[in-house]
Order: structure tokens, then sequence, then C-alpha cells
């Protein structure tokens, strides 16, 4: 049940389609008009390219910032939800955010951090029944040996299923190491907030390295016609604003 609400609290077809129903319902003409005028001006609203832009860029835009220069970290936590188990094919398969782990590699080719952790992903999740998601840690190792990076510098959590699973297994793994080492987390730009508030209300408060935020593509404008690809997008960031808000009423 709770799922279910928090689907329909962060899709915006159901800001746009309730007062439509609404004015379906009622026989007021004064109202319905402006029930209708509503449902148009929120479908103009989460249509608009720049607005999501400008929204998401103040969301994250205080994490948007280099690693300070020259320091080095213990551990170099990688969020999940860039990959899968391609079980047929016997590799990874990696989504529209797999800069989380790209980047993370970079960094510790380049001597930025010592250990890679992979804070869970589809693509190493255990599911403890068997019931659920199963990635293969085993292979996803493999995969990242092939790439040079030897198995004592891998570190793998593979049981948390969000965030909040990600920072308390995480921690657990690491011991009380974690408290004192020096730890910088690398994940998508607008999911950094909300990620940075669940590790501090573990009394960690590491640097931060984003990913994918938006881009300003030389000689490519955004346009402010409707789009119903950032239509789809606007869930990503009302998850994040839903998901802070709950972390900071339950752990603050």
């Amino acid at each position: 049940m709770f799922s279910f609400l928090a689907f329909l609290v962060t899709t915006p077809v159901t800001f746009i389609l309730l007062p439509l129903l609404i004015g379906l319902i009622i026989k007021n003409r004064k109202w319905k008009r402006g029930l209708y005028a509503t449902a148009i001006l929120l479908a103009l609203i989460f249509t608009n390219t720049p607005l999501l832009k400008k929204a998401e860029e103040q969301w994250y835009k205080e994490y948007d910032r280099p690693l300070p220069e020259g320091k080095t970290y213990k551990y170099g936590i990688v969020l999940g939800g860039y990959s899968f188990w391609d079980w047929e094919r016997n590799r990874p398969e990696f989504s529209g955010i797999a800069d989380r782990l790209t980047e993370g590699i970079r960094l510790y080719k380049c001597g930025r951090i010592e250990k890679l952790v992979l804070a869970s992903d589809g693509s190493i999740i255990q599911s403890k029944d068997e019931k659920g998601l199963q990635g293969n840690p085993q292979g996803m190792m493999k995969y990242l040996n092939e790439l040079g990076i030897p198995q004592e510098d891998i570190i793998m959590e593979t049981f948390a299923n969000n965030t909040r699973e990600n920072v308390t297994f995480t921690k657990k793994l690491l011991g009380k190491e974690m408290d004192t080492a020096s730890v910088v987390i690398i994940t998508s730009a607008v999911h950094m907030k909300r990620s940075v508030s669940a590790f501090q209300a573990e009394g960690i408060y590491p640097d931060c390295y984003i990913t994918d935020p938006w881009v300003d593509v030389k000689g490519q404008r955004i346009s402010f016609m409707p789009s119903v690809g950032t239509l789809a997008q606007w869930p990503e960031l009302l998850h994040e604003w839903v998901g802070y808000i709950v972390y900071k009423f339950l752990y603050s």
C-alpha cells in the first residue's frame, strides 16, 4: 500500500489527471473551468524541459564541485542502480547512469581512492530468500578484475534494496573503520542530496562526487516545447524530494 501511494505521489500524471477527474464529477461550471485550466497548466509545467533542468540543478548545486585537489580516500562508495546481470550473455548490462561505476573506476585508476565499494546494484544483489532479484557478484568481480582492478581492492555489499539500506549494510560490512576513514560517495547528481542525508544519519560525513548532471551541449539549445520525455523524467526528481523528506522525518 505504501509503495502504491509513493508511486502516485511521485508520478506527475497523478497531478494532471486528478483535477481532470474532479472536473468531470462536479457540476459547477466555474469550478470545472478552473480545474481543467489547472490540469493544462500542470501538463505544461511537467513537460517543460528548461524548468525540469532548473529544478534539478538547484537540487544538486551544493554538491556540484570537484574533489579537493590532491585528496585521496580510503573508500570510494559507488551507489547502485547502474546495471543488471545478463545471465544469458554472462555479462553486466548498463543503464543510463553507468557513469556512477565508470567514474568510480576512473577515480580508482587515478589513485584518488584505495578501495572501490559497490553498495549493492542489480548486477550483484543477492536476495536472501532467493525469491527477489539475483545478481552475480562473482561474475561482476571477474568483470572488474578484467578491467584491471584487483580483487583485494573491491568490496561488494550485496543485500541492500534501497539507499538507506546501502548505508546501513555498507557500514556494517566495513566496520568501525568507516567512522574515521576518508570516504567519498559516488552517485547521480539528483540522488546525492538524499544519499548524503542517509550517510549523515549514520554519523558519516563523506565527500561527494556527482555523476550524470545536466550538460550544456555547445551548439544545442533546450527547447521550450512540451516534451513527453521530460514528463517521464520528473518522477526521478519527485522520488528524491519525497525520499529526502521521509529520511529527515524518520532519521533526523
